[in-house]
């Protein structure tokens, strides 16, 4: 019982902070995809198309899925509702953080990242998806949550990151999580510099 009201709780602020924030806002904007910028074709581009080049801005429709009465948040109050939707861990704030990580742009990421590794669910899709990213933080967040729910596979393919940091987390993920045979297996043969340092912080790592 004790669990249910805190849980309860905690959807309860979400709510609250969700219906709050709107009255702080602008009047509540289309969240229809927007065209931002608009320019005439030249001479050159006429033969290769038919009107004006239109750059759409994305529309951030997610925080819709915890309130359909949302409106448009800012980056700071979405930030709040993701915490928030960590702080419940449930299946179904997972599903809305994957919804988050399609759409938010880099201000928020890892902070998606973060949060729904911390949730049950199906969040490994996700984790997978971060871990392709190009972004070291991006990576190094997909490890860190891996770390922290044991996904031996991810950290894995995380030793072996061109970035010296994602290849350190993600061998501190497999000691901790009693798999120091696959850092060394994955470090055998190597005499590169991440490789090296590695070596040189397992003692503490242990």
């Amino acid at each position: 019982m004790a669990t249910f009201l805190v849980v309860g709780g905690i959807i309860f602020i979400i709510g609250v902070l969700l219906y709050v924030a709107p009255a702080f806002l602008p009047p509540k904007r289309s969240l229809s995809p927007v065209a931002v910028e608009t320019t005439a074709p030249s001479a050159a581009d006429f033969r290769e198309s038919t009107g004006p080049v239109t750059k759409v801005a994305r529309a951030i429709t997610w925080p819709q899925l915890v309130d359909e009465n949302a409106g448009a948040l800012t980056v700071d109050e979405r930030r709040s509702v993701i915490d928030g939707l960590a702080l419940v861990g449930d299946p179904w704030c997972a599903q809305i953080l994957a919804a988050a990580y399609g759409e938010e742009g880099e201000a928020l990421r890892e902070s998606v990242i973060d949060a729904i590794g911390q949730c049950q669910g199906a969040v490994i899709p996700t984790l997978e998806r971060a871990f392709k990213s190009h972004r070291i933080g991006e990576r190094y967040a997909a490890v860190d949550a891996a770390s922290r729910r044991g996904d031996v596979d991810l950290l894995e393919r995380g030793l072996r990151d061109t970035d010296g940091t994602v290849a350190l987390a993600a061998a501190y993920g497999l000691v901790r999580a009693g798999r120091r045979d696959l850092v060394d297996a994955g470090l055998a043969g190597r005499d590169d510099v991440r490789a090296d340092e590695i070596r040189r912080a397992l003692p503490a790592l242990a």
